[in-house]
């Protein structure tokens, strides 16, 4: 071993004191006044200047790295900051200037309409919105039973009834019904109704011991204030219900946000649900009737006002509305986290992670229509909500399965309108967590309009429509690269794409046919099995042709709402409701089941019909508990043998006896 080599291994063994420090500047201030000792190791004294310089080197390094590092973190914190901290007013003076700009903006009448009647529907949606991701009990957590159908595996969605496997719970004309599902009799009713306000329960979740019911709360209003107010007194609402004793529930807690349902969500033990307030302006109107308002009965007793610094907005925003957000944990006493923006929300999506929400801004410049999408992103940190990040981009959202995020990337698919259909195309964009583009695919289907979508994975299926049903295949496996790999053109389209496995998937929709005008119209309804094993080959296997065409028309809410379909992967059964009307108003109310078999099509398995067309006894939903289906109606649940569908029992719900009484009139006018 050589000189060289003992230097590195003592130096390596050596670690510096203080102490060791002090003694070597001593002993360096000494040589300098005494003379050199020769016979002291040259390698001993280079070891020690060594081991100073490293240990201040070592010290200023060190507190380099951590500068460093500090002013990393710092830059990150301040881009975070950045990020988050998105423009909100300064005072009330802003905001009114802001709500008169965007109203003299809209002077156009139909957008002012539109916000009205976008809020009407938002509510009626909700209330005829089947069953998704819920956690069962200990003691049903081995029963086999319905979940909602969603967009999101681990992202439960409301609807109008759920099962934990022992019960069913259904929301009907604002009340909630607990019927034992063995016996279909009702073990508890939730009606809350006062002579002063009215709690409309609209949607459900059930998770573990506690039921939340999801709905609208209106208020009484002043005479003078009659129209204004009546749109401020309505609030959304969220309670939740211990059903450990499901005969008694118990009311937990609940929380009001001001303005309609628009839509919620639930992760775990976590909810998330929106709120959207029309504002209106008059030049008397007080800041308390402006601002939106919030109610937790865990964190107060009295409403309160949110302040006006607390609202974020955004330039150019088309309409003049409070989307308030709110999340908090059902089994916490934590004080519920509120995130307000400035602007209507219209389609919302959720990952695991984050929530988005989308918003049409229209603009007419030099005689074009300009639509854009606005769309916020909000970090969902436990119970927490916090505005990320927005953006704009060209065209409209059809709806919530147009987005879907990936490996933090969010995918978007759009359409563009220009003044006339035959200048339409549809856009998909790719964008990256703080949504910047990153990938995108131009004219897609021109003069064609989207019709539905749907992402799995690396892949994404698009369905544009005018004449034929075009199907795209989409390659998404490379983000800043996407690429159409495959396209099929089939008479009609499908308005509902659902993934069977991993190279197959279902579309439901209409057959099309020409009218007596020369264009295209809806025929009957129609479900397709696509392989899609072959990205560039998509197949449509088979199909099976729904309803009559006996001049008779044939519709479902599946076409517009996901929730209304029954499957059951395990049995290989797909279901749905349907009706058929004549022109007379004639006609049945349907819940269609057909099994799956890759090789041979769908194949009926059984048909539950209605006679009539009454309301009461439309069918909306479908649910199984084991071999037990159940068909839900507005008055009626029915059970029956899920082997044979042969009938097993029946209970209405509706106790009023002055609706009872007018349902038994106009039955004996019926018969004469």
């Amino acid at each position: 071993m050589n000189n060289k080599e003992n230097y590195k291994k003592a130096i390596d063994q050596i670690h510096a004191s203080e102490e060791l420090k002090d003694k070597t500047f001593k002993k360096i201030s000494e040589k300098q006044s005494k003379p050199k000792i020769l016979f002291v190791p040259k390698f001993i004294a280079a070891c020690c200047i060594f081991a100073l310089c490293f240990t201040i080197g070592f010290v200023y390094l060190n507190n380099r790295t951590d500068d460093i590092s500090k002013n990393k973190e710092k830059a990150i914190a301040q881009e975070n900051e950045k990020i988050e901290d998105l423009p909100r007013f300064e005072n009330m003076d802003q905001l009114k200037e802001t709500i008169k700009k965007s109203q003299k903006n809209n002077y156009r009448s139909y957008t002012n309409d539109m916000i009205v009647e976008s809020a009407d529907e938002a509510m009626s949606e909700a209330k005829s919105g089947t069953d998704g991701q819920m956690t069962s009990s200990k003691e049903t957590k081995n029963i086999d039973y319905s979940k909602t159908n969603t967009q999101e595996e681990n992202v439960d969605e409301s609807d109008i009834v759920k099962t934990d496997g022992k019960n069913i719970y259904y929301a009907t004309q604002g009340k909630v019904y607990i019927i034992d599902a063995n016996t279909l009799k009702i073990k508890s009713l939730i009606n809350e109704y006062s002579d002063n306000q009215s709690f409309n329960a609209q949607e459900l979740y059930i998770k573990d011991d506690k039921l939340i019911v999801l709905g609208q709360e209106f208020k009484a209003a002043p005479a003078y204030r009659n129209v204004v107010i009546n749109y401020s007194s309505t609030m959304s609402v969220a309670k939740v219900y211990d059903i450990t004793n499901v005969e008694k529930p118990r009311l937990d807690r609940s929380i009001h946000i001001d303005g309609y349902l628009t839509d919620s969500r639930m992760i775990g033990n976590n909810l998330y649900f929106i709120g959207s307030k029309s504002i209106y302006l008059y030049d008397d109107m007080k800041d308390e009737e402006l601002l939106p308002r919030v109610k937790d009965t865990a964190d107060e007793k009295e409403e309160r006002r949110i302040e006006c610094t607390d609202v974020a907005y955004f330039k150019n925003s088309s309409y003049n509305n409070f989307l308030t957000i709110a999340g908090f944990n059902i089994n916490k006493k934590d004080k519920v986290s509120i995130e307000t923006l400035f602007g209507a929300g219209e389609e919302i999506y959720c990952s695991e992670n984050n929530l988005y929400i989308t918003q049409t801004n229209y603009k007419y410049i030099l005689g074009t229509d300009i639509e854009k999408t606005q769309i916020y992103k909000f970090k969902l940190d436990g119970a927490k909500v916090l505005l990320k990040a927005n953006t704009e981009i060209k065209g409209t959202v059809n709806d919530q399965f147009s987005m879907d995020e990936y490996k933090g990337n969010l995918r978007i698919a759009t359409t563009k309108h220009e003044n006339d259909s035959k200048r339409s195309e549809s856009v998909l964009y790719v964008l990256d967590e703080k949504l910047n583009e990153i990938g995108k695919i131009d004219d897609i289907g021109k003069g064609e309009k989207i019709y539905s979508v749907r992402f799995v994975g690396k892949v994404g299926y698009i369905v544009t429509f005018k004449t034929m049903d075009p199907l795209f295949v989409v390659d998404l496996s490379r983000p800043e690269n996407p690429e159409i790999k495959g396209e099929l053109k089939i008479p009609g389209y499908s308005a509902y794409l659902h993934p069977y496995d991993e190279t197959h998937i279902i579309g439901i929709g209409y057959n099309t046919k020409l009218s007596e005008f020369g264009g295209v119209t809806r025929d009957t309804m129609k479900m397709s099995m696509f392989d899609v094993s072959d990205l560039e080959n998509p197949k449509e296997m088979y199909n099976v042709d729904i309803g009559t065409k006996n001049g008779y028309t044939t519709s479902s809410e599946i076409i517009s709402n996901h929730k209304a379909l029954f499957y059951n992967k395990e049995k290989n059964l797909i279901g749905f409701p349907i009706r058929t009307y004549g022109s007379y108003s004639s006609g049945t109310s349907q819940f269609v089941i057909y099994e799956i078999d890759l090789k041979n099509g769908f194949k009926e398995y059984g048909k539950i019909k209605e006679n009539g067309y009454d309301w009461e006894r439309t069918i909306k939903r479908a649910i199984y508990i084991e071999d037990t289906l159940y068909t839900i109606a507005e008055d009626y649940i029915v059970s029956y043998d899920l082997k044979d569908l042969n009938k097993k029992d029946e209970i209405e719900l509706n106790e009023n006896e002055s609706y009872n009484y007018y349902r038994k009139d106009r039955q004996m006018l019926e018969e004469e």
